[in-house]
């Protein structure tokens, strides 16, 4: 079970971190607080390296850490597209026979939206402004195709499906099933994202260690909801936010102050704090 005695751990040994972003490291009207490049800065100067881990888009990941953007590790659409200095480290593209498959069953579903997500970009096939505006923060890049059943010349990493009600109710009934093959994850209280079986942020997390040369209890991670789950496992210093979903709690060793208490950033300056000694 998760502790929230965070000032009584000891993390010297820590090389890596990284970070989930919504409902994480930003505050929930999506903003992240200034003082983080700051913080970065410092923890950098100690050798430690850093990686955000996110469902978004990279574009929009690069926009937020633009000034940063040569120093960390960029793990997009949920560990579809990993990418470092500018350069993608690993794709994990899905199988367009089961893009078809997964389109004509959200189709079916009311009131329920798709978006082929890209290594160029988004894909939607209707234009709607107001769900467009909604997922803005997430796809800054997205194009219009006229039906999700032709080719479209691009890799694509993730399917993600939105529902304004509740993706657990709504969408993983219809698709759970696909979870012997495939990754499927309710990742938000509105989305539910497929993607190949190991196409995951814990996966990607791996891959980064393995490159350098970092170990499990050597990994700090945070997260807040079930497309964090994997991530959990593969870092020792494990920190689910006080506004997780309760699963993630459940798989994290620790608790942070939720995310608009800048839980992240108070574990950071522990950091900064203990190694300064």
């Amino acid at each position: 079970m998760p502790q929230n005695k965070t000032n009584m751990k000891n993390y010297k040994n820590v090389k890596l971190i990284v970070t989930d972003m919504d409902g994480t490291l930003l505050h929930s009207d999506y903003t992240l607080n200034p003082l983080f490049f700051d913080i970065y800065n410092q923890i950098k100067t100690l050798g430690i390296s850093f990686a955000v881990a996110s469902g978004r888009q990279y574009e929009s990941l690069f926009n937020i850490f633009k000034e940063i953007q040569n120093d960390i590790y960029f793990i997009a659409e949920n560990g579809g597209n990993v990418v470092y200095q500018g350069k993608q480290q690993f794709v994990q593209e899905i199988d367009p026979k089961i893009i078809k498959e997964v389109v004509k069953i959200i189709r079916l579903i009311p009131n329920t939206e798709l978006i082929l997500c890209g290594v160029k970009s988004a894909y939607i096939e209707e234009s709607k402004p107001e769900f467009e505006e909604h997922i803005a923060p997430y796809y800054p890049l997205r194009e219009l195709v006229s039906d999700f059943l032709k080719p479209i010349n691009d890799q694509i990493v993730k399917i993600a499906i939105y529902n304004p009600e509740s993706s657990e109710d709504n969408i993983f009934p219809h698709v759970g099933y696909l979870k012997d093959k495939f990754q499927v994850v309710i990742s938000g209280k509105h989305w539910v994202d497929i993607s190949v079986k190991n196409s995951n942020k814990g996966y990607a997390l791996k891959k980064i260690q393995n490159i350098l040369q970092v170990s499990k209890e050597e990994t700090m991670v945070f997260g807040d909801y079930l497309n964090d789950i994997e991530m959990m496992s593969n870092g020792y210093y494990s920190f689910a936010m006080d506004n997780a979903h309760p699963l993630l709690k459940e798989k994290a060793r620790f608790l942070a102050s939720s995310n608009d208490e800048d839980g992240v950033l108070k574990i950071l300056k522990d950091i900064i704090e203990q190694k300064n000694k």
